[in-house]
């Protein structure tokens, strides 16, 4: 017999340990140990009997002396306690909301149906893939690499507590996307003054603040919801920096959450350009109190990123050549004027907060600011804040 599995159940009317007359259902099982015990229960009547001691059964193959799970039990009863410990993380910090959202998610939509009701013990690597497979065919690569994340960390949990001696996820094959053909486009210097110009005389996006969102976002390369979630407490004007620790998110069930950001290499600390600093310094006005957004909304709280990117699209439309413009271009323009400039692939990557930073620099050097040559590039692009006409000072 496997491992927390039983044999034949016998059920015989006998006297109980008390001396009354009862039925008595037995059965051999093997243990966590790997020794072969027998089981019983008794019960007035045979059924009675017999349901008890499977009961008994099925509590003792479910933990067993170490407390571990099973082959024997479903794929749904360990993806619950997956999701605990991946709560668990979140609770302390180590994982975003909003990650843990998607697998949440995708386990509904997608893992469960497809695999909730097997054993562990079937959950083979031939399976795995061919589910995986469907799902990039039907659904998209993205999706399919979730749903291998999610499978793969509930059958890691698997693998931890005993039952399976490897994670039948990592055999599958490779989940290929077809290159794409168009990368996402930077702005060239002529483009960022004529997007700058165009925003700033636009009254929609004057409206929902996208001139300065977008100035910021070009002289830092800070992803959408890392600017959406700067408070003026990470914001040192003293020292021309902002420490970019926060990303600011939509989760379903939450409503708008601050979180920290994506990973370690998230947290950094960016340079200012002058220009930046000037329209930082406008908007720093007496009586900000140092926990409020830098970029509010309407009410003075925290603006919702798919909110903004939907104002974005909007004024982009109205903008004569640059209708391709989105928040993730203002991104890679930074990532290619440091390129063009000379920078390392691991500076603009400091920039960026691609990549985990070594303990030293972390732990040892304390925080300083990701390659300050950054902020040289930027100056010579952004230079300093253009002179405003007497309409736009009017106009505030």
């Amino acid at each position: 017999m496997p491992i927390g599995a039983w044999g034949n159940i016998s059920v015989k009317l006998v006297k109980d340990p008390k001396g009354r007359e009862s039925y008595r259902a037995k059965a051999r099982f093997r243990d966590f140990n790997g020794a072969v015990s027998q089981v019983e229960r008794y019960g007035k009547t045979a059924n009675a009997a017999r349901s008890r001691l499977i009961a008994a059964l099925r509590d003792r193959a479910k933990m067993g002396s170490s407390g571990t799970w099973t082959t024997t039990h479903r794929f749904s009863e360990v993806a619950d306690a997956w999701v605990k410990e991946i709560e668990a993380l979140v609770d302390d910090g180590s994982r975003s909301p909003r990650t843990v959202q998607s697998y949440k998610s995708v386990l509904e939509k997608h893992v469960r149906p497809a695999l909730g009701e097997l054993r562990l013990g079937e959950v083979t690597t031939a399976r795995v893939d061919t589910f995986i497979h469907k799902v990039k065919a039907k659904v998209g690569v993205p999706t399919a690499k979730l749903c291998r994340s999610v499978t793969s960390g509930v059958m890691s949990l698997a693998v931890r507590s005993g039952p399976l001696d490897a994670n039948p996820v990592r055999e599958i094959r490779r989940i290929e996307s077809a290159r794409r053909k168009k990368l996402a486009r930077s702005l060239t210097v002529e483009q960022i003054e004529l997007w700058l110009r165009a925003v700033s005389k636009n009254e929609r996006a004057v409206r929902k603040d996208i001139p300065d969102l977008s100035l910021f976002m070009l002289g830092t390369g800070v992803r959408i919801g890392e600017a959406l979630a700067l408070v003026w407490a990470d914001v040192d004007l003293s020292a021309d920096a902002v420490n970019i620790d926060w990303t600011v998110g939509r989760v379903p069930g939450q409503g708008l959450v601050r979180s920290v950001t994506k990973s370690e290499a998230g947290e950094r600390t960016l340079g200012l350009p002058a220009r930046l600093v000037d329209m930082l310094r406008d908007r720093f006005a007496a009586g900000v109190m140092l926990d409020w957004p830098v970029f509010p909304d309407s009410i003075g709280g925290f603006r919702d990123p798919n909110n903004t990117l939907r104002d974005l699209r909007k004024v982009r439309a109205e903008i004569e050549s640059l209708e391709w413009v989105k928040s993730h271009n203002f991104r890679k323009t930074l990532a290619t004027l440091l390129d063009d400039a000379g920078h390392s692939a691991r500076q603009i990557a400091d920039q960026l907060g691609h990549s985990r930073v070594s303990m030293t620099q972390d732990t040892y050097l304390g925080r300083k600011i990701r390659n300050a040559k950054a902020v040289e590039a930027m100056n010579e692009v952004l230079g300093t804040r253009p002179e405003r006409d007497s309409e736009s000072e009017s106009g505030g």
